[in-house]
């Protein structure tokens, strides 16, 4: 299904247009029976996200969990989950929640005996969809990756599918992709610009992919960071490209920027919530993990500036119960009609292989 977000304009930028990164030490805290009741201290948070998404957190979902309960949430930015594997492997894990990027990253730490199980007598699951939850973590966060372009570039054809970024006659100009082959959908989109159907993408047939991708690499700005990609827009660099949607949105509702996507073979996937084994203050992090899935209204609040749902999906949660600017952003619901989960299993066996060749072609 093709779905195009209609322009819109936000008056009002917020201050959440900077990304900054918020990095601190926990005081100690009391550790606590986890089912207890009784949860004091504060829950250092293991953030691979950062920026403008924990901006928001701490405005909703987390402020609203500490007005309840007393307990603080203090955020430990970190780039990639690498440091928590680290630190996890030698005994000393000082956080008690932790953000993995990928599916795929929990289910290493959970097949490393590296988490605790979510403890269900308190956490309610059963509000969440059924396949974004497991034993040891609830998926959040959901990240579609999307054909975005400057609308203003384009003022009589729009793109509707990935074939499009190599249609340099109807769509001129420089494409963005990210430098990550994992988070930016880059191979799957040139797999599906060469006509591979959808349910036939995995495994990826990755010297096709780049065979692809060779007919238009001397047209590509490639991004490093979310904050970069919609600044590549924005400063010209590009006018077509793969962005993740909550950037796109960003760059649309809070820079005033002309930002159009389509979710048709779009990809999306999710981040993952999970409770360090060991953690000091696992008992206020179950109580967290339960507060967010039933604050409704504090889910809300934070997607409709960052739509990438925390929890990623509450049964009883539809997009119409958001704000109508926000919907054609968000990647649930019939958003997602014409586009592609990402097969976690795959990069979870095949990722350093791929990765290796993909960095060898970029340095080629």
């Amino acid at each position: 299904m093709k779905k195009t977000a209609s322009r819109l304009m936000i008056a009002g930028a917020s201050s959440l247009v900077a990304v900054i990164a918020l990095s601190s030490c926990a005081a100690p805290a009391a550790e606590e029976e986890a089912g207890s009741g009784e949860i004091s201290g504060d829950i250092l948070f293991y953030d691979t996200s950062g920026g403008v998404v924990y901006e928001q957190e701490a405005l909703t979902l987390f402020k609203d969990f500490t007005d309840d309960t007393g307990v603080t949430v203090t955020d430990d930015y970190n780039e990639a989950a690498t440091k928590f594997f680290a630190s996890a492997e030698a005994g000393s894990v000082p956080w008690s929640l932790v953000l993995f990027p990928t599916v795929n990253d929990a289910a290493t730490a959970a097949e490393d005996g590296l988490l605790e199980k979510i403890d269900t007598s308190i956490v309610p699951v059963d509000d969440l969809v059924d396949g974004t939850y497991s034993e040891y973590g609830i998926e959040v966060g959901t990240f579609g990756m999307v054909l975005a372009w400057d609308d203003d570039a384009y003022p009589d054809a729009k793109p509707t599918e990935m074939a499009d970024l190599w249609d340099l006659e109807t769509f001129p100009g420089k494409r963005c992709f990210f430098n990550n082959p994992q988070y930016g959908w880059t191979l799957e989109a040139a797999l599906l610009a060469d006509g591979v159907a959808p349910d036939e993408l995995y495994p990826l047939d990755v010297d096709r992919a780049l065979a692809k991708l060779d007919e238009i690499k001397g047209d590509i700005t490639w991004w490093t960071s979310g904050a970069q990609s919609i600044e590549s827009f924005e400063n010209g660099s590009c006018d077509i490209g793969i962005l993740w949607a909550n950037r796109a949105f960003t760059a649309l509702s809070e820079n005033g920027f002309p930002m159009n996507i389509t979710w048709n073979e779009a990809g999306y996937s999710n981040s993952v919530w999970s409770i360090p084994a060991g953690a000091p203050n696992a008992a206020a992090a179950q109580q967290l993990l339960k507060h967010v899935i039933e604050n409704v209204d504090g889910q809300i609040a934070f997607a409709s500036v960052i739509p990438t749902p925390i929890p990623a999906s509450l049964k009883s949660l539809t997009p119409a119960d958001f704000p109508d600017e926000v919907q054609a952003f968000l990647p649930v619901g019939s958003n997602v009609e014409g586009s592609v989960l990402q097969d976690s299993d795959y990069y979870l066996e095949n990722l350093d292989a791929v990765l290796d060749q993909f960095n060898r072609w970029v340095g080629q």
